[in-house]
Order: structure tokens, then sequence, then C-alpha cells
């Protein structure tokens, strides 16, 4: 969900009471709802998404209904914040039912407005078929005008479609420019995974370690890999990298722990008696 960090406002006053409040909110969420409240009087649209952003997670109905109303002042100001914002509550279905049609439609007048997060995420709902047909050329459309207008987690996707030719001409060394554009964990891995296989660039064990090791503090994925990779060489490191990927859930961490004899983190079986769920996000 978008929450601006500054206000826009061309009054000062606005400016500075979006300030106060995000300096508080946090601390002082009853604080910050007031100053918010004085701002959006003066027309500050981010405020009316910011102000949004903290009423929608109240257990109160009518907060929650409160946070979906400003979202649609805030679009109808024209802030794209409020309609991605909009999109994202159908698509998780916060503050409202699950609606993937409804949350494509917001993500598309949201993107259509340059909105790089839900230009993403209406490629995200391509690639998959919520909310609309299954389309890779649509979603591979989108992933670019994402990436080429900031968005890491659209670079990563749209690289993807490149080095596998979904919805584009395959284009490995375009994929791996836009992996290493994005530099987010799961860019990183993804691309070491490249450099690893060597199947459409040149093989690179040791860009590809660099990469991992970089990326192994977030990526769950990498964590494992990487553990794989030094499992010969430092066992003990490579235990400890299995268990924090089977931390985050990762079941072939969990599955080779099982194997090793080794102790399933204890935060993962209390996630799994819970019997959690896989999802996918939009």
């Amino acid at each position: 969900m978008d929450r601006p960090s500054e206000s826009g406002h061309e009054d000062p006053k606005a400016r500075e009471l979006f300030d106060e409040a995000y300096a508080v909110f946090k601390t002082e969420p009853s604080t910050a709802i007031s100053l918010l409240r004085d701002a959006i009087s003066l027309g500050c649209t981010d405020s009316m998404v910011f102000l949004g952003t903290i009423l929608i997670d109240s257990s109160d109905d009518n907060d929650r209904k409160e946070a979906l109303d400003l979202f649609m002042q805030a679009h109808l100001s024209g802030n794209n914040m409020g309609s991605r914002n909009l999109g994202y509550c159908y698509a998780v279905g916060v503050g409202i039912d699950v609606n993937k049609e409804k949350a494509a439609e917001w993500y598309r007048i949201s993107g259509n407005d340059g909105n790089a997060k839900a230009q993403c995420n209406l490629g995200v709902l391509y690639e998959y078929g919520h909310g609309v047909p299954r389309d890779f050329r649509s979603a591979a459309e989108w992933y670019r005008m994402s990436a080429e207008n900031g968005c890491s987690r659209g670079m990563t996707n749209y690289a993807r479609m490149l080095r596998d030719g979904i919805g584009v001409e395959k284009d490995p060394q375009s994929a791996v420019e836009w992996f290493e554009r994005s530099g987010s964990p799961r860019a990183k891995r993804l691309l070491a995974q490249m450099y690893l296989s060597g199947k459409d660039i040149e093989k690179d064990v040791k860009r590809a370690m660099e990469l991992l090791e970089s990326a192994s503090d977030r990526d769950r994925k990498a964590m494992y890999i990487l553990g794989d990779l030094i499992m010969g060489t430092d066992r003990c490191r490579a235990i400890e990298l299995f268990k924090a990927s089977a931390a985050k859930g990762y079941d072939e961490a969990i599955q080779r722990l099982t194997s090793l004899g080794e102790e399933i983190p204890e935060s993962t079986s209390r996630r799994r008696r819970r019997g959690s769920t896989k999802s996918i996000k939009s």
C-alpha cells in the first residue's frame, strides 16, 4: 500500500502539518490523525492517503470505511496513490471483500496515471489471470512500464519475462541489466541463478556467490541456495543458512534440515502447525 513520506501541497502550512504527523504517527497515532485532518482541511491529498493508511488497519468498521473514502477522495483530487491503494484493498481484502476484478480496474486507473507500483500490480494480475484474462504479453508490457518508471519489483518481473521469453522476445542480456538495475534481494538471487546455470549467459560461479551473499540476509531462497553451494566446505554455516531459510517458511530448507537430522526452527514449527497457506501477492 502506498504511504507518502512527504506532502507536495502548495500550502506550506499543509506540508508542515504533514511533516509533524509523519514524525509522530508510530508513537502518537492520535496526534498524527489530528494533524492530518487539519492538513486535509487545507486540501492536502497526500494527507488523505496517509490518514487512510492509518485508519485501514483499524478494527473499527467506521475507520476502515473512512479510509476507503479518503483513498477515493484522494483519487478524485488527482492523487494516483489513492487509486492504487483502492486497488490494493480490493486485491487482498483490506477493509473490503476481495474482488480481483475491481482491483484490476483500480490498478489500471492508477497505472495509467503513472503509478509504477500499480503498473507492476496489474502485471501480476495479468500474469496469473486474477481479475483479468491471463495474458503474458499484457503482463510483460505493464512490467516494462513499471520498470521504466523506477519500480524495483517491476524491474525484477520484467527481467524474468525477458529471461524466459514469456510475453516478450527472449533477451537474456537485457534480463541481466534489469536484474542489476532492480538490485532487490530477489533480483540478485534470480541473477545468481542465471550465472550458476550458464545456460543463456557465461557461467560465473564467483559472481553468483557474491550476489547470493548479498541477497541472503533477506531472501529465503538465496539463503538455501548459498547454503547448498557451501555445504561441502562450510557445513556449519550452511546449516545456519538452511535454518534461517526454514524460519522464513521455505519448504526445501525444512526438508533439507529434516534429512540432515537437524532441528527445525521453532517459529517455523508453530506456523506449520497452524496450517499456513501460500498466496500470490498482487
